[in-house]
């Protein structure tokens, strides 16, 4: 498989790496290209929970809620999967897709049932998925495959819930997002007219280094505002600006301890 190849490779993927920025045509399609070779020669380098949506993004259903106010949730949210917990968001007991539950209440509405009380929730809902953080991409991605399913929580060594992983999410590790030329294709990232970005706190390294082909580190951390953590070894102000890497980092806005707004100056002039 791929992954027996890379390790087989071994010391030769830096040689791979090297001929793959020496791969030459049109600009934007070379570029695309390159991205694409090097995200699959990661696969098997970056963990699930450098690509996770994190826990504080994803919406989830409350089961002890009135089932009218489930089902309004349901219809409301842009996903079909969700996670079903109880008490609290750390008990997760399922995943409901909003297909099985329309499908149960039509179902019930043919019979003349009354739904509130026939529809269980928790058996209409599949049996959650745990893996740990560490688990890589390639080996996600081969899991997904063999259970064929492409929905699942991702937890700490402690069994703490930390955010959701998709195979869409590893796909587009590969061939990364269909957008217009002039779009920026990262959510949490709006491009100023003076060439700089305000990019959210939870906007990771990774995307912004395949969006704009920067090579801002990620080793430590998997966020900007880890970053700005790491770099400044404190938490940072409002008002603050750094300068690292080649970039000027500006902390826009602070919620608690949360850095929430940051506006990058991708110039090396900045950074002298």
């Amino acid at each position: 498989g791929v992954k027996t190849e890379l390790i087989a490779v071994g010391g030769d993927i830096e040689e791979l790496r090297g001929a793959i920025e020496m791969h030459q045509g049109p600009k934007k399609q070379t570029s695309e290209q390159r991205a694409m070779l090097h995200s699959i020669l990661d696969l098997a380098e970056v963990d699930v929970d450098e690509i996770m949506t994190h826990r504080r993004k994803v919406m989830m259903i409350n089961a002890d809620l009135p089932f009218d106010d489930i089902v309004q949730q349901a219809l409301e949210s842009p996903y079909t999967r969700l996670p079903l917990y109880r008490e609290s968001s750390d008990n997760i007991i399922g995943v409901i897709h909003v297909k099985w539950l329309l499908k149960e209440m039509k179902k019930r509405a043919g019979q003349n049932k009354d739904m509130t009380i026939d529809i269980n929730l928790e058996e209409l809902a599949s049996d959650p998925w745990f893996v740990p953080e560490n688990t890589s991409l390639y080996d996600q991605l081969q899991a997904f495959r063999e259970r064929r399913e492409h929905f699942a929580m991702v937890v700490d060594e402690y069994g703490d819930f930390l955010g959701i992983v998709t195979l869409e999410d590893i796909l587009e590790e590969i061939v990364g997002q269909i957008d217009d030329e002039n779009d920026v294709s990262v959510a949490g990232v709006k491009r100023q007219p003076n060439g700089s970005y305000l990019v959210n706190g939870t906007v990771t390294i990774r995307d912004l280094n395949r969006e704009f082909d920067w090579s801002l580190p990620d080793k430590d951390y998997s966020t900007v505002a880890g970053l700005l953590l790491h770099e400044a070894q404190c938490v940072p102000e409002a008002g603050q600006v750094f300068r690292f890497h080649g970039f000027r980092f500006d902390v826009m806005r602070k919620h608690r301890n949360q850095m929430t707004l940051i506006r990058i100056v991708p110039s090396l002039e900045e950074a002298i």
